[in-house]
């Protein structure tokens, strides 16, 4: 099991301080017990049940999949093969599976509620994200958690009430749509070192610390391990749920063995509590180096874990930068197109699923799809919006 070493970090740099919450975590939203099995048509599950409840069939034990095939892979759970995505069919096998979506933010509401004052949060995020699956058709959300970014810190292990189960309700009623997955991206979380400290976002350039590099041993005696434990916990039977261990890594500061070695730890945490519940393994998208534009790396020497994929943003992306033969590719953020015609139609081509930046109508967190008109319901397209919006209709 690879680990960044605390000596790594201080030779990169003094590790940043942190605002912590203020108890060690040792607790979480339990599992979903209440969940039906996904089938091809719908990878969702009873949306009413609350999490932690019990009720419901289990996801049996399962065969890992090879990359010859979807393996003991109940129909409905995501799998890689080659360098593409796949759906299960529960026999096996199981064809492409081309996601296009958006990306949507957490009850911070992009830093609108960014004292979590806002009491319809919830309910205004379930209304937009209804409309982008219904209206413009996205079968692909990217959530990201910014528990770190504004000036109420929460923890997905103590903040429950408060943040956990809102957002664990919100992924859910997104994933209760048929055909609809969700990339569940840690952006920002306090356990989290190495952050870029000179573009005036350092939170959203967290690398994942662990038991060596915890920036507090005290409140995270195990660093970020125990938070990506408790999201497994959470949504092990979620079929629709991936997982994104951060945002950009590092920024452009770190080096590419930093941000591996970070990565491989990560997954390795989360496949070992996979492992421990007996679920299937969940889609993991990994970061690579320059704010994740460049993921070269991998190709070269794609991480060992089953169903890693490999995930690009830009503003624009250059084609080279997803393009490759031997590993899976997700653009995770995209965005400022010269020539947007040309690159849906590549994205096509190469069946690279995608996420444009950003459905947000509470707050400037450009490039928006959206107008900041604080509304949920009456939603306003920009330019920007209206040309993501055309793509996503046309399929």
């Amino acid at each position: 099991m690879n680990r960044l070493t605390i000596t790594l970090a201080l030779a990169l740099g003094a590790l940043p301080a942190c605002s912590t919450p203020s108890a060690a975590p040792d607790s979480g939203i339990a599992p979903s017990d209440a969940h039906v099995t996904p089938t091809p048509d719908a990878p969702g599950h009873d949306a009413s049940v609350a999490p932690g409840t019990d009720g419901g069939p289990m996801v049996d034990a399962f065969v890992p999949p090879s990359d010859a095939g979807g393996g003991g892979l109940p129909a409905g759970w995501l799998f890689t093969q080659g360098n593409h995505l796949h759906v299960s069919d529960g026999t096996g096998g199981g064809a492409v599976w081309m996601g296009r979506g958006v990306n949507m933010d957490d009850i911070f509401q992009c830093g609108y509620d960014n004292t979590l004052w806002n009491a319809d949060a919830e309910t205004d995020l379930q209304s937009m994200a209804s409309t982008v699956i219904t209206d413009w058709h996205a079968n692909f959300i990217r959530v990201s958690l910014g528990m770190a970014s504004y000036p109420t810190v929460v923890s997905w292990t103590e903040s429950t009430a408060q943040y956990a189960e809102p957002m664990t309700r919100l992924i859910r009623s997104m994933g209760s749509h048929a055909g609809v997955y969700v990339l569940v991206s840690l952006r920002s979380e306090a356990s989290m070192i190495l952050q870029d400290e000179t573009d005036g976002d350092p939170e959203a350039t967290g690398i994942p610390s662990d038991a060596t590099s915890t920036p507090d041993a005290t409140h995270f005696p195990t660093g970020t391990d125990a938070t990506y434990v408790a999201l497994v916990d959470t949504f092990a039977h979620d079929a629709f749920v991936m997982f994104g261990i951060t945002n950009e890594a590092g920024g452009n500061k770190r080096s590419d063995a930093v941000i591996r070695a970070a990565m491989t730890h990560a997954v390795s945490v989360i496949r070992a509590e996979e492992d421990r519940l007996g679920v299937p393994h969940h889609i993991v998208s990994v970061q690579g180096n320059g704010w994740t534009s460049d993921i070269a790396q991998y190709a070269t020497t794609p991480l060992t874990a089953d169903n890693v994929v490999y995930e690009v943003h830009g503003y624009p992306p250059a084609p080279s930068s997803y393009t490759y033969a031997n590993i899976p590719v997700i653009i995770g953020e995209y965005g400022t197109l010269s020539n947007a015609s040309a690159f849906f139609a590549d994205l096509e081509s190469k069946q690279i699923p995608n996420l444009a930046w950003d459905f947000e109508s509470y707050s400037d967190c450009s490039p928006d799809l959206l107008m900041v008109n604080h509304s949920a319901t009456s939603l306003q397209l920009t330019a920007w919006g209206t040309t993501v919006r055309g793509y996503l209709t046309s399929h």
